[in-house]
């Protein structure tokens, strides 16, 4: 899916470079100059995926007891448990926000830094359910459990480096890469048909990278259009949470879950150049 998500946003720079560059600047157009600072705004999509790990430790035959695995019983329920609440989630969303940067020009090439912040609206959860594969004091074969997971991201910050190549005085292409951060929640949740349950969250503000490319189209020497595609990695969250067991005694479990977060962001946006 990442290598599809790169194939289309490559194939959608290149058709806007063409058409670009086929467009042209007018035979009496006048020279432009990227250098300056710059402030502008951007909307687009993006496709996330978070890769999730859910753990249920058997361990523990001393008070408080085990609910439905120990280290002598019941292991199996363990990674029955752990295995419903680890896969992958896939969402797609919508992102937008504003941008400000500065390009220096000499000659055909730019470089530049621009930092944007805005909306990164990825949502992603899932519920599986399942019978226990051991019984044991409290839990038997007949007995299913559901195990929920999300994963959710509201918002984007970057600080990137710019370089490109003016393929016509007009139209820059360039590549673009440095920091991004965005705020992560994890979070779990477990019940089963006996009435144990347990449910936990866990939030985080993660830094990590991007990585894209772009065109951008210089109308005169003040207003500029472009089209952008970024790739984002972040690292993992984790969240625990206690299961209990309504029946007696204080019997117990914990499962934790942890989650990371990637996406691909397909966007158009435009600038002002002072």
């Amino acid at each position: 899916m990442k290598q599809l998500h790169s194939c289309v946003a490559g194939v959608a720079l290149a058709s806007v470079s063409t058409l670009a560059i086929s467009a042209g600047a007018p035979a009496h157009a006048q020279t432009i100059n990227w250098t300056g600072f710059y402030i502008g705004a951007n909307v687009g999509a993006l496709w996330g995926q978070s890769d999730v790990t859910s753990n249920v430790p058997c361990t523990g035959t001393s008070s408080p007891p085990a609910y439905f695995c120990s280290a002598i019983f019941g292991q199996a329920n363990g990674s029955a448990v752990g295995a419903a609440g680890t896969g992958s989630l896939s969402a797609s969303g919508l992102t937008g926000g504003v941008q400000a940067g500065y390009n220096w020009q000499n000659r055909n090439i730019i470089v530049g830094l621009e930092t944007d912040y805005g909306g990164f609206h990825f949502r992603g959860s899932q519920s599986v359910s399942a019978n226990y594969p051991v019984g044991g004091y409290l839990v038997g074969t007949g007995n299913i459990f559901t195990v929920g997971t999300s994963v959710e991201a509201n918002w984007l910050f970057t600080l990137r480096g710019r370089i490109g190549w003016t393929v016509t005085p007009n139209v820059l292409a360039y590549a673009t890469g440095g920091l991004a951060v965005t705020q992560l929640q994890v979070a779990n949740s477990f019940t089963d048909s006996l009435g144990a349950g347990g449910a936990g969250s866990n939030s985080a503000t993660k830094t990590g990278w991007a990585l894209g490319s772009g065109v951008e189209w210089a109308f005169d020497n003040n207003w500029s259009a472009k089209i952008e595609y970024l790739y984002v990695d972040f690292g993992s969250v984790s969240v625990n949470s206690l299961i209990t067991s309504p029946t007696c005694c204080g019997y117990s479990q914990n499962i934790s879950t942890s989650a990371d977060l990637t996406a691909s962001i397909a966007r158009v946006g435009i600038n002002y150049k002072f």
